[in-house]
């Protein structure tokens, strides 16, 4: 194997010093590419976030407004006025509901020895009053004998703010 000469070797010497930068000078460009793609990612989900808090700020304010009139009566009142309406508030059994959603009052609704157009008359005046009542938790046994429904359910109503 002939020897190389001096100058040969460090010519080897300087290319391979020389590849050496450009490969690491390639390598920090790459690596410069990515944080600058990576801060323009950064800089849109910060956006985004602005964004989602806005609009969960937006959301608070709305939720906490009333969306609908709210009813100065007292609901068990009500009920047993419009039982009283259509002459059947000796039927009617009500208990007040504690377990409610923050925000809204129920009361539970017991109806014994109806005719069905009786209840579907009370439960029409309910779910149409203005405002708005919310009425849940239907539930219609019928006597077989003598053709009388016994029903429960539930009537809520929005608090006053």
């Amino acid at each position: 194997m002939p020897e190389i000469s001096m100058r040969e070797q460090l010519l080897v010497s300087f290319m391979f010093l020389l590849v050496f930068v450009l490969a690491g000078m390639w390598g920090m460009q790459q690596l410069n590419l990515q944080q600058n793609n990576l801060l323009l990612q950064l800089d849109k989900q910060e956006l985004q976030i602005k964004k989602i808090r806005s609009h969960s700020n937006e959301w608070d304010q709305l939720r906490r407004t009333p969306t609908a009139p709210v009813m100065t009566q007292a609901l068990s009142s009500f009920v047993e006025n419009v039982a009283r309406s259509l002459e059947i508030q000796d039927n009617l059994q009500l208990n007040v509901l504690t377990n409610v959603q923050k925000g809204t009052e129920g009361v539970k609704v017991g109806l014994d020895r109806l005719k069905l157009d009786q209840l579907l008359t009370m439960l029409y005046q309910l779910e149409n009053h203005r405002p708005v009542l919310r009425t849940s938790h239907l539930s219609i046994s019928i006597s077989p004998g003598n053709r009388q429904v016994r029903a429960s359910f539930q009537v809520h109503k929005q608090q006053e703010g």
